[in-house]
């Protein structure tokens, strides 16, 4: 007799309010792009700000050019879903709101969900290289616009995060072709990118992060761009078994 689909789930339900708060503030450090998805396939794109345990509350970024806020906010049900590496957080949205913080910034805000699930679904790995030396990605937001340099937050074989500043016009669903990504003095190699989301960062409301999805990479490329994960997530295991 096949089992209900609800009780397949209960291996990957999280219902304890510590471990809920522990990978909700993973997300939160990480910044973590969060995909609001109401009925009809409406979807807004935004980050954690913070896990407020005092009055059990998440408190989620506010794109200024995002699409859809309004639909979000009038859905009766909505349902949130993340990634922390190749885990898949998902968890339904109760009382979203829209507020202002104490510092005047316009966020969302929802109640800390009572369960969550937790499934293992990626295919890449993502990984956030390490600060020294600095991986930047060099790329004209218009042709005829002088080149900018942006930081690289993470990277994934078919993806790269970028910290924008206020100065730097990119938007969801612009393409840029002919980016120079340098993530070490060995990694090097010109890939074009489509920009998929754009969210604020809580730490720096004047910045943005930039998700955007890499193609046209040469198969060298691709194998150094591997080589460059892999030795990274070794790098970070080492560090976090030397802090132990």
């Amino acid at each position: 007799m096949p089992v209900p689909y609800s009780a397949r789930l209960n291996d990957f339900r999280i219902s304890l309010p510590m471990e809920i708060r522990t990978l909700l503030g993973q997300m939160a450090e990480q910044n973590v792009l969060i995909s609001l998805t109401a009925p009809r396939g409406i979807t807004y794109t935004t980050t954690i700000w913070e896990v407020d345990r005092l009055k059990g509350t998440l408190c989620l970024g506010v794109e200024p050019s995002g699409r859809h806020l309004d639909r979000i906010l009038a859905a009766e049900e909505l349902l949130a879903v993340g990634y922390l590496d190749k885990v898949k957080i998902q968890f339904d949205v109760h009382d979203l709101m829209q507020v202002r913080d104490t510092d005047g910034q316009s966020v969302l805000t929802c109640r800390l969900p009572r369960e969550l699930y937790r499934f293992q679904r990626r295919s890449h790995f993502r990984v956030r290289p390490l600060p020294t030396p600095a991986p930047v990605v060099r790329l004209r937001p218009y042709p005829e616009s002088p080149a900018v340099e942006l930081r690289i937050i993470d990277v994934s074989v078919s993806g790269v995060a970028l910290l924008m500043s206020g100065r730097v016009p990119l938007s969801t669903g612009m393409q840029v072709a002919g980016a120079d990504v340098e993530l070490d003095a060995d990694t090097r190699f010109v890939a074009n990118l489509e920009v998929m989301n754009v969210s604020p960062l809580r730490q720096d409301v004047s910045s943005s992060r930039v998700g955007c999805e890499m193609s046209g990479l040469s198969a060298p490329a691709l194998r150094a761009l591997q080589r460059f994960i892999n030795q990274t997530q070794k790098r970070r295991r080492a560090m976090a078994w030397a802090d132990l």
